[in-house]
């Protein structure tokens, strides 16, 4: 057998651009990572890899590298509005089945004119009263359970007030 296909990578060398010992990282959200901050008098290898997260701390990148290496946090992960909608005047109700994580907050906006509220049911199990809503001051309720995601919720919405006034929702989670 031949060893003529086989090329040793030294430890100082390049694998697709990054140092051997290096491995950039897309994050998933639960780590912190490192990030490079080349300065002006930084190389081209050095400016390639700006921006590029690692979970290891890449230092140094090469020999006499003088850049900066950060600690930075994750990104920070926003929930997604599952649903929205409008409640409109006296006894008006929505029903929504939707899946999510484990906690959905449902913020409110009383679009007026007047003092107005929300009943608001999950799951035919947890029951919960906004209270008046000002119209014009968003105002927001979680709620939570347990199990592998993505979950399956069911809610109901009820307008509690008088009749002229609307009242905006977002679901998230």
């Amino acid at each position: 057998m031949s060893n003529d296909g086989i090329q040793h990578i030294g430890e100082d060398q390049l694998v697709f651009g990054l140092p051997k010992h290096m491995e950039a990282v897309a994050g998933d959200g639960e780590n912190t990572y490192w990030e490079i901050v080349p300065g002006e008098s930084a190389c081209a290898l050095c400016k390639s890899l700006r921006g590029m997260r690692f979970e290891k701390n890449p230092v140094p990148v090469h020999p006499n590298c003088a850049c900066e290496v950060i600690r930075v946090p994750p990104p920070e992960r926003q929930p997604r509005v599952v649903e929205s909608g409008r409640l409109q005047g006296f006894g008006d109700n929505e029903t929504h089945r939707f899946e999510a994580g484990q906690k959905i907050t449902i913020t409110f906006l009383n679009l007026g004119p007047f003092p107005a509220g929300v009943y608001m049911r999950v799951d035919q199990a947890e029951e919960k009263l906004s209270g008046k809503l000002v119209p014009g001051l968003p105002e927001s309720f979680e709620f939570s359970k347990f199990g592998d995601t993505p979950l399956t919720w069911k809610l109901f919405l009820l307008y509690q007030g008088l009749d002229g006034s609307t009242i905006e929702y977002k679901v998230r989670g």
